[in-house]
């Protein structure tokens, strides 16, 4: 009973906390240009005033919902102690050979019109390069986009021609098509299946300091353009599985949204992911950069219509 009233109580706060937070697309450049133009004190805007009820709304989980990563056999594989995958949005391994389970650290996030669009993991350890690659593999996640340096002694891939030998997996690049985008082949000697992924890179993006917005404007319409022929799973990584790969996700679903419903609403679209992981956009500026971001492409959409 106690848990029925627990759930009213959480419905009721949502709907009457929650602001009408979408924004016609046509609409929101102007909208952008009124708050930066407005002589409000930082902690009025609209920015924080969403993400200050974010804050009020993130999902608080205790240890029953992390069975699987706080299992002994799991522990190690966890990059942050903190940052662990709920046990109903982990995904599975099934290719794992004897000495391995089904766990990786890692957590699906659904599209607006496909499902298990996103796997978002963290940089692999030495130990769990295998695991990548069987998630990989297992859910025919044919895009990769890193966003953080490989860890040390963990690489995912060698140098070009060089073969990466990881249980029954060989991983080899096979070209560079430019320096922050590549192709790299897979292969599963027990079922002889040769696959090409595709690999986007951020060099420029560096440490835990926001990317300028055009970086990121133009890696999101690489990803877009890759996953509108390949139409597979995008996996998404970065050092803790966390801190970049939430803003980098947050912007493809909102940008997924707006072709939708032609209008932008960045608060519901974070809201949604951080049931999935709690962890993601932890501070307000990358909140307000997700704004930058949005009226940055937006802006360059209009530029090239009125050419």
């Amino acid at each position: 009973m106690q848990e029925q009233y627990e759930t009213v109580f959480e419905a009721l706060l949502e709907l009457f906390t929650i602001p009408d937070t979408s924004i016609p697309k046509n609409d929101f450049c102007k909208y952008i240009a009124d708050q930066e133009c407005k002589t409000l004190p930082k902690n009025q805007k609209v920015y924080k005033r969403e993400f200050q009820t974010l804050e009020k709304l993130r999902p608080l989980y205790d240890g029953s919902n992390f069975t699987a990563a706080n299992m002994k056999e799991n522990i190690s594989k966890n990059v942050i102690k903190s940052i662990l995958p709920h046990d109903n949005f982990r995904p599975y391994l099934m290719s794992y050979g004897r000495t391995r389970n089904d766990y990786i650290n890692a957590v699906i996030i659904h599209g607006y019109r496909e499902e298990s669009k996103f796997f978002v993991t963290q940089c692999p350890l030495k130990d769990t390069v295998v695991d990548f690659w069987t998630m990989i593999y297992d859910h025919n996640s044919r895009i990769i986009v890193l966003l953080d340096q490989f860890n040390k002694n963990a690489n995912l891939w060698l140098g070009k021609s060089e073969m990466l030998v990881v249980d029954d997996f060989s991983i080899m690049q096979e070209e560079e098509n430019t320096v922050d985008e590549l192709k790299i082949s897979l292969d599963y000697k027990k079922q002889q299946d040769k696959r090409i992924m595709n690999v986007f890179k951020t060099s420029d993006w560096q440490g835990t300091a926001l990317p300028p917005t055009k970086l990121m404007v133009d890696l999101l319409k690489s990803v877009v353009s890759c996953w509108n022929s390949q139409k597979c799973p995008i996996t998404v990584v970065c050092r803790d599985g966390s801190s970049k790969s939430g803003l980098f996700v947050a912007l493809y679903l909102i940008l997924d949204k707006m072709k939708i419903d032609e209008e932008v609403d960045i608060f519901q679209v974070v809201r949604n992911i951080q049931t999935r992981r709690p962890e993601f956009l932890k501070n307000c500026d990358q909140y307000e950069y997700i704004y930058k971001c949005v009226n940055e492409l937006l802006e360059e959409e209009t530029m090239y219509a009125n050419t």
